[in-house]
Protein backbone atom coordinates (compact mmCIF):
# COMPACT_ATOMS: atom_id res chain seq x y z
CA UNK A 1 0.00 0.00 0.00
CA UNK A 2 3.27 2.34 0.66
CA UNK A 3 4.16 2.01 -2.97
CA UNK A 4 0.47 2.96 -4.39
CA UNK A 5 0.62 5.83 -2.01
CA UNK A 6 3.73 7.00 -3.18
CA UNK A 7 2.75 6.66 -6.74
CA UNK A 8 -0.18 8.38 -7.15
CA UNK A 9 -0.83 10.81 -3.95
CA UNK A 10 0.29 13.72 -6.03
CA UNK A 11 -2.07 12.73 -8.97
CA UNK A 12 -4.74 11.64 -6.49
CA UNK A 13 -4.56 15.41 -5.04
CA UNK A 14 -4.67 17.51 -8.55
CA UNK A 15 -7.54 15.19 -9.91
CA UNK A 16 -10.04 15.42 -6.59
CA UNK A 17 -9.13 19.06 -7.31
CA UNK A 18 -10.24 19.22 -10.94
CA UNK A 19 -12.91 16.81 -10.39
CA UNK A 20 -14.42 19.58 -7.81
CA UNK A 21 -14.68 21.69 -10.59
CA UNK A 22 -16.60 19.72 -13.22
CA UNK A 23 -19.73 21.62 -14.18
CA UNK A 24 -22.45 20.98 -11.58
CA UNK A 25 -25.71 19.64 -12.32
CA UNK A 26 -27.53 22.78 -11.86
CA UNK A 27 -25.47 24.43 -14.69
CA UNK A 28 -26.66 21.89 -16.80
CA UNK A 29 -30.24 22.51 -16.12
CA UNK A 30 -29.99 26.56 -16.57
CA UNK A 31 -28.13 25.26 -20.14
CA UNK A 32 -31.09 23.27 -20.91
CA UNK A 33 -33.57 25.65 -20.36
CA UNK A 34 -31.67 28.23 -22.40
CA UNK A 35 -33.20 29.75 -25.18
CA UNK A 36 -30.88 29.23 -28.07
CA UNK A 37 -27.44 28.06 -28.66
CA UNK A 38 -26.15 32.08 -28.02
CA UNK A 39 -28.07 31.96 -24.49
CA UNK A 40 -26.54 28.56 -23.69
CA UNK A 41 -22.82 29.70 -24.76
CA UNK A 42 -23.17 33.08 -22.91
CA UNK A 43 -24.34 31.22 -19.63
CA UNK A 44 -20.59 29.07 -20.28
CA UNK A 45 -18.83 32.73 -19.70
CA UNK A 46 -17.74 32.08 -16.25
CA UNK A 47 -16.28 28.62 -17.43
CA UNK A 48 -13.54 26.85 -18.67
CA UNK A 49 -15.62 26.86 -21.84
CA UNK A 50 -15.74 30.21 -22.55
CA UNK A 51 -14.11 30.06 -25.89
CA UNK A 52 -16.47 28.06 -27.34
CA UNK A 53 -18.64 31.88 -27.61
CA UNK A 54 -16.04 32.69 -29.55
CA UNK A 55 -15.44 30.11 -31.89
CA UNK A 56 -18.98 29.62 -32.70
CA UNK A 57 -19.69 33.84 -32.81
CA UNK A 58 -17.00 34.23 -35.64
CA UNK A 59 -18.00 31.18 -37.50
CA UNK A 60 -21.67 30.38 -37.25
CA UNK A 61 -20.77 26.67 -37.15
CA UNK A 62 -21.31 24.81 -34.19
CA UNK A 63 -18.75 21.44 -35.23
CA UNK A 64 -16.03 23.79 -34.96
CA UNK A 65 -17.10 24.31 -31.34
CA UNK A 66 -17.30 21.09 -31.00
CA UNK A 67 -13.65 20.34 -32.74
CA UNK A 68 -12.70 22.63 -29.55
CA UNK A 69 -14.22 20.46 -26.99
CA UNK A 70 -12.22 17.53 -28.19
CA UNK A 71 -8.95 19.16 -28.74
CA UNK A 72 -9.52 20.09 -24.63
CA UNK A 73 -10.15 16.80 -24.07
CA UNK A 74 -7.41 15.30 -25.69
CA UNK A 75 -5.23 18.13 -23.54
CA UNK A 76 -6.96 16.52 -20.77
CA UNK A 77 -4.99 13.22 -20.99
CA UNK A 78 -1.66 15.01 -22.06
CA UNK A 79 -1.89 17.17 -18.83
CA UNK A 80 -1.17 14.33 -16.40
CA UNK A 81 1.26 12.29 -17.90
CA UNK A 82 4.16 13.73 -15.85
CA UNK A 83 2.65 13.22 -13.16
CA UNK A 84 1.78 9.29 -13.88
CA UNK A 85 4.33 6.10 -13.13
CA UNK A 86 5.07 4.10 -16.34
CA UNK A 87 2.56 1.26 -16.30
CA UNK A 88 -0.30 4.21 -15.67
CA UNK A 89 0.90 5.79 -18.27
CA UNK A 90 1.16 3.55 -20.94
CA UNK A 91 -2.74 2.74 -19.78
CA UNK A 92 -3.62 6.47 -20.58
CA UNK A 93 -1.46 6.39 -23.56
CA UNK A 94 -3.87 3.16 -24.52
CA UNK A 95 -7.16 5.49 -23.77
CA UNK A 96 -5.70 8.41 -25.67
CA UNK A 97 -4.77 6.54 -28.90
CA UNK A 98 -8.94 6.14 -29.22
CA UNK A 99 -9.00 9.96 -30.70
CA UNK A 100 -6.43 9.51 -32.83
CA UNK A 101 -7.79 6.37 -34.45
CA UNK A 102 -11.28 8.11 -34.32
CA UNK A 103 -9.81 11.30 -36.59
CA UNK A 104 -7.95 8.75 -38.88
CA UNK A 105 -11.08 6.91 -39.31
CA UNK A 106 -12.34 10.29 -40.53
CA UNK A 107 -10.04 11.29 -42.65
CA UNK A 108 -10.36 8.01 -44.52
CA UNK A 109 -13.77 8.12 -44.94
CA UNK A 110 -13.39 11.75 -46.41
CA UNK A 111 -10.87 9.96 -48.89
CA UNK A 112 -13.14 7.13 -49.51
CA UNK A 113 -16.44 9.36 -50.03
CA UNK A 114 -14.17 11.30 -52.58
CA UNK A 115 -12.30 8.71 -54.36
CA UNK A 116 -14.58 5.05 -53.85
CA UNK A 117 -18.08 6.81 -53.81
CA UNK A 118 -17.20 9.76 -56.00
CA UNK A 119 -18.93 12.15 -53.29
CA UNK A 120 -16.98 15.02 -52.46
CA UNK A 121 -17.58 17.37 -49.14
CA UNK A 122 -15.28 20.41 -48.89
CA UNK A 123 -16.72 21.27 -45.39
CA UNK A 124 -15.48 17.74 -43.82
CA UNK A 125 -11.84 18.25 -43.94
CA UNK A 126 -12.79 21.07 -41.88
CA UNK A 127 -13.49 18.61 -39.01
CA UNK A 128 -10.26 16.72 -38.56
CA UNK A 129 -7.84 17.19 -36.36
CA UNK A 130 -4.34 18.18 -37.78
CA UNK A 131 -1.78 18.13 -35.09
CA UNK A 132 -0.58 15.08 -34.09
CA UNK A 133 -2.59 12.81 -30.86
CA UNK A 134 0.21 10.47 -30.63
CA UNK A 135 1.99 10.21 -34.19
CA UNK A 136 2.96 12.29 -36.33
CA UNK A 137 0.33 11.32 -39.15
CA UNK A 138 0.12 14.07 -42.04
CA UNK A 139 -4.08 13.89 -42.02
CA UNK A 140 -3.82 16.23 -44.66
CA UNK A 141 -2.15 13.99 -47.30
CA UNK A 142 -4.70 11.37 -46.01
CA UNK A 143 -7.85 13.76 -46.81
CA UNK A 144 -6.25 14.45 -50.01
CA UNK A 145 -4.71 10.71 -51.10
CA UNK A 146 -5.08 9.01 -54.68
CA UNK A 147 -4.67 5.31 -53.05
CA UNK A 148 -4.68 3.21 -49.96
CA UNK A 149 -1.47 2.75 -50.48
CA UNK A 150 -0.40 6.43 -50.49
CA UNK A 151 -2.38 6.31 -47.05
CA UNK A 152 0.05 3.48 -45.88
CA UNK A 153 2.56 4.83 -46.89
CA UNK A 154 2.29 7.74 -44.53
CA UNK A 155 1.14 5.93 -42.11
CA UNK A 156 4.61 4.26 -41.71
CA UNK A 157 6.17 4.06 -37.89
CA UNK A 158 2.21 3.83 -36.38
CA UNK A 159 0.85 0.76 -35.90
CA UNK A 160 -1.67 1.62 -38.54
CA UNK A 161 0.06 1.06 -41.25
CA UNK A 162 -0.31 -3.05 -41.28
CA UNK A 163 -4.07 -2.63 -41.03
CA UNK A 164 -4.33 -0.82 -43.50
CA UNK A 165 -2.08 -2.40 -45.91
CA UNK A 166 -4.28 -5.41 -44.91
CA UNK A 167 -7.72 -3.76 -45.66
CA UNK A 168 -7.17 -1.35 -48.69
CA UNK A 169 -8.31 -3.40 -51.47
CA UNK A 170 -11.17 -5.45 -49.43
CA UNK A 171 -12.40 -1.45 -48.97
CA UNK A 172 -11.97 -0.74 -52.46
CA UNK A 173 -13.48 -3.92 -53.93
CA UNK A 174 -16.32 -4.20 -51.58
CA UNK A 175 -17.51 -0.31 -51.29
CA UNK A 176 -17.78 -0.28 -47.53
CA UNK A 177 -15.01 0.86 -44.44
CA UNK A 178 -16.61 -1.72 -42.34
CA UNK A 179 -14.17 -4.38 -42.43
CA UNK A 180 -11.17 -1.88 -41.93
CA UNK A 181 -12.64 -0.07 -39.28
CA UNK A 182 -13.81 -3.27 -37.03
CA UNK A 183 -9.93 -4.07 -37.34
CA UNK A 184 -8.74 -0.28 -35.96
CA UNK A 185 -11.28 -1.03 -33.00
CA UNK A 186 -9.79 -4.22 -32.49
CA UNK A 187 -6.43 -2.46 -32.10
CA UNK A 188 -7.88 -0.19 -29.93
CA UNK A 189 -9.20 -2.80 -27.46
CA UNK A 190 -6.40 -4.83 -27.58
CA UNK A 191 -3.82 -2.55 -27.00
CA UNK A 192 -5.73 -0.99 -24.12
CA UNK A 193 -6.39 -4.75 -22.53
CA UNK A 194 -2.13 -4.91 -22.53
CA UNK A 195 -2.22 -2.00 -21.30
CA UNK A 196 -3.97 -2.88 -17.80
CA UNK A 197 -2.42 -6.34 -18.25
CA UNK A 198 0.53 -4.67 -17.32
CA UNK A 199 -0.78 -2.77 -14.12
CA UNK A 200 -0.04 -4.20 -10.80
CA UNK A 201 -2.90 -6.31 -9.08
CA UNK A 202 -4.90 -3.83 -7.67
CA UNK A 203 -4.78 -1.76 -10.34
CA UNK A 204 -6.21 -4.08 -12.53
CA UNK A 205 -8.94 -5.26 -10.98
CA UNK A 206 -9.93 -1.86 -10.61
CA UNK A 207 -9.91 -1.23 -14.01
CA UNK A 208 -11.26 -4.05 -15.62
CA UNK A 209 -14.15 -2.84 -13.90
CA UNK A 210 -14.91 0.26 -15.90
CA UNK A 211 -12.89 -0.80 -19.20
CA UNK A 212 -13.96 -4.64 -19.17
CA UNK A 213 -17.84 -3.75 -19.09
CA UNK A 214 -17.16 -1.33 -22.06
CA UNK A 215 -15.97 -4.20 -23.87
CA UNK A 216 -18.76 -6.32 -23.02
CA UNK A 217 -21.22 -3.95 -24.31
CA UNK A 218 -19.35 -3.11 -27.31
CA UNK A 219 -19.57 -6.57 -28.38
CA UNK A 220 -22.68 -6.52 -27.61
CA UNK A 221 -23.33 -3.79 -29.75
CA UNK A 222 -21.30 -5.45 -32.59
CA UNK A 223 -23.28 -8.51 -31.54
CA UNK A 224 -26.21 -6.83 -32.78
CA UNK A 225 -24.60 -4.88 -35.80
CA UNK A 226 -22.86 -7.95 -37.20
CA UNK A 227 -26.44 -10.24 -37.69
CA UNK A 228 -28.90 -7.18 -38.45
CA UNK A 229 -26.72 -5.37 -40.52
CA UNK A 230 -23.76 -7.16 -41.93
CA UNK A 231 -25.65 -10.19 -41.74
CA UNK A 232 -23.04 -12.47 -40.55
CA UNK A 233 -23.14 -16.13 -39.42
CA UNK A 234 -22.53 -16.80 -35.38
CA UNK A 235 -19.33 -18.11 -35.83
CA UNK A 236 -18.01 -14.97 -37.89
CA UNK A 237 -19.39 -12.68 -35.13
CA UNK A 238 -18.20 -14.80 -32.34
CA UNK A 239 -14.42 -14.66 -34.15
CA UNK A 240 -14.93 -10.74 -34.23
CA UNK A 241 -15.46 -10.06 -31.37
CA UNK A 242 -13.05 -8.63 -28.46
CA UNK A 243 -11.37 -10.60 -26.04
CA UNK A 244 -10.95 -9.17 -22.62
CA UNK A 245 -13.97 -8.64 -21.51
CA UNK A 246 -15.62 -8.54 -17.50
CA UNK A 247 -18.50 -10.61 -17.79
CA UNK A 248 -19.47 -11.99 -21.86
CA UNK A 249 -18.95 -15.58 -22.61
CA UNK A 250 -19.16 -17.85 -25.36
CA UNK A 251 -23.02 -18.74 -23.66
CA UNK A 252 -24.15 -15.28 -23.52
CA UNK A 253 -22.75 -14.53 -27.33
CA UNK A 254 -24.65 -17.32 -28.69
CA UNK A 255 -27.98 -16.49 -26.48
CA UNK A 256 -27.95 -13.02 -28.10
CA UNK A 257 -27.19 -13.57 -31.39
CA UNK A 258 -30.17 -15.99 -30.86
CA UNK A 259 -32.31 -13.33 -29.24
CA UNK A 260 -35.73 -12.24 -30.23
CA UNK A 261 -35.63 -10.12 -27.19
CA UNK A 262 -32.00 -8.75 -26.60
CA UNK A 263 -33.80 -6.88 -23.36
CA UNK A 264 -34.26 -9.97 -22.10
CA UNK A 265 -30.77 -10.73 -22.24
CA UNK A 266 -29.02 -7.61 -21.52
CA UNK A 267 -31.33 -8.15 -18.11
CA UNK A 268 -29.55 -11.22 -17.03
CA UNK A 269 -26.40 -9.64 -18.27
CA UNK A 270 -26.74 -6.49 -16.17
CA UNK A 271 -29.31 -6.48 -13.89
CA UNK A 272 -27.53 -8.97 -11.48
CA UNK A 273 -24.52 -6.63 -10.58
CA UNK A 274 -26.12 -3.14 -11.56
CA UNK A 275 -30.07 -3.58 -10.22
CA UNK A 276 -30.23 0.54 -10.40
CA UNK A 277 -30.15 -0.36 -14.16
CA UNK A 278 -33.79 -2.20 -14.21
CA UNK A 279 -36.30 0.54 -15.03
CA UNK A 280 -33.54 1.94 -17.72
CA UNK A 281 -33.46 -2.00 -18.90
CA UNK A 282 -37.58 -2.34 -18.74
CA UNK A 283 -37.80 0.90 -21.58
CA UNK A 284 -38.68 -0.54 -24.80
CA UNK A 285 -36.12 -1.08 -27.81
CA UNK A 286 -37.70 -2.85 -30.47
CA UNK A 287 -35.51 -2.15 -33.43
CA UNK A 288 -31.73 -2.41 -33.46
CA UNK A 289 -31.00 1.24 -33.39
CA UNK A 290 -33.58 1.78 -30.16
CA UNK A 291 -31.41 -1.56 -28.70
CA UNK A 292 -27.94 0.29 -29.57
CA UNK A 293 -28.60 3.56 -28.01
CA UNK A 294 -29.84 1.27 -24.97
CA UNK A 295 -26.50 0.00 -24.82
CA UNK A 296 -25.06 3.19 -24.87
CA UNK A 297 -27.24 4.61 -22.07
CA UNK A 298 -26.14 1.13 -20.03
CA UNK A 299 -22.55 1.78 -20.17
CA UNK A 300 -22.96 5.75 -18.97
CA UNK A 301 -24.89 4.18 -16.10
CA UNK A 302 -22.70 1.56 -15.26
CA UNK A 303 -19.94 4.15 -15.42
CA UNK A 304 -21.09 6.61 -13.21
CA UNK A 305 -21.94 3.92 -10.86
CA UNK A 306 -18.02 2.48 -10.91
CA UNK A 307 -16.83 6.18 -10.87
CA UNK A 308 -18.89 6.64 -7.74
CA UNK A 309 -17.67 3.99 -6.06
CA UNK A 310 -14.16 4.17 -7.08
CA UNK A 311 -14.32 7.46 -4.95
CA UNK A 312 -16.26 6.60 -2.28
CA UNK A 313 -13.11 3.61 -2.29
CA UNK A 314 -9.33 3.32 -1.07
CA UNK A 315 -7.97 6.72 -3.41
CA UNK A 316 -4.61 5.54 -4.35
CA UNK A 317 -5.25 3.37 -7.25
CA UNK A 318 -5.38 4.37 -11.40
CA UNK A 319 -9.22 4.25 -10.44
CA UNK A 320 -9.00 8.43 -9.82
CA UNK A 321 -7.13 8.65 -13.24
CA UNK A 322 -10.10 6.78 -14.82
CA UNK A 323 -13.07 8.49 -12.82
CA UNK A 324 -11.55 11.83 -13.87
CA UNK A 325 -11.49 10.78 -17.32
CA UNK A 326 -15.20 9.18 -17.24
CA UNK A 327 -16.77 12.44 -15.37
CA UNK A 328 -15.13 15.15 -17.94
CA UNK A 329 -16.15 12.56 -20.65
CA UNK A 330 -19.36 12.90 -19.19
CA UNK A 331 -19.24 16.99 -19.31
CA UNK A 332 -17.95 17.46 -22.51
CA UNK A 333 -20.68 15.17 -23.40
CA UNK A 334 -23.40 16.99 -22.30
CA UNK A 335 -22.29 20.29 -23.60
CA UNK A 336 -21.90 18.94 -26.87
CA UNK A 337 -25.91 17.74 -26.95
CA UNK A 338 -27.15 20.48 -24.96
CA UNK A 339 -25.80 22.77 -27.86
CA UNK A 340 -26.70 20.81 -30.60
CA UNK A 341 -30.95 20.18 -29.33
CA UNK A 342 -30.79 24.15 -29.04
CA UNK A 343 -29.62 24.25 -33.03
CA UNK A 344 -31.83 21.52 -33.83
CA UNK A 345 -34.80 23.23 -31.64
CA UNK A 346 -35.12 20.36 -29.37
CA UNK A 347 -38.13 21.09 -26.92
CA UNK A 348 -37.15 21.70 -23.02
CA UNK A 349 -38.37 18.29 -22.54
CA UNK A 350 -36.28 15.79 -24.96
CA UNK A 351 -33.04 17.51 -23.31
CA UNK A 352 -33.38 16.69 -20.12
CA UNK A 353 -34.50 13.92 -21.05
CA UNK A 354 -31.29 13.13 -22.70
CA UNK A 355 -29.53 14.12 -19.81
Amino acid sequence: MAGALTKYALINAKLRARISQILPDEVFGQLAQSASVDAALALLRDTPFAHLEEVYGSTGDLRLAEIELLKGEIELYRSIHQYLHESSRHLVDALLSQFEIDNLKNAIRIYFDRKVRGHVDESAAHYILYEPILHPIPMDVIVNARSFDEIAGVCQGTPYKAIIEKYGAVVESEGSLFRLEVAFDHLYYANLVDAINGLDRVDREVAIRLIGVEIDLQNISWIIRFKKFYDLPLEAVAAALIPGGFHLNRATIDELYEAQNVTSVLQKFVGGTYPGLSALLASQASDSTSRLTLIRRILEEIRRHEVQRILAGYPFTVGIILAYFVLKADELKRIRMILNAKQLGRSLERIESML
